[in-house]
């Protein structure tokens, strides 16, 4: 048995986003894997909040596109504009 191949689906660090998130109810958003678990299961924590989640990684994929990290500083565009 050999110690280089990984059963995990995912890798720390990797950003993903649910397979089907309106019909399943998760966060829209992508998140960052933050923990790995056996049978399947990931720690994750959504881009932009302090909150932790464990998830089955079936559920979710790897997000391909660019994240964009928000600039707190801009203030918010005017209402109405």
């Amino acid at each position: 048995m050999s110690g280089e191949n990984s059963n995990f689906k995912f890798k720390l660090g990797d950003i993903v986003v649910p397979a089907l998130p309106k019909q399943l109810g998760f966060p829209t958003g992508p998140s960052t894997v933050t923990g790995l678990q056996l049978n399947g299961y990931v720690i994750i924590e959504p881009i932009g909040t302090p909150q932790r989640l464990l998830v089955e990684s079936k559920d979710y994929e790897r997000f391909e596109g660019e994240v964009v990290a928000s600039d707190d500083s801009n203030p918010a565009p005017p209402a109405g504009g």
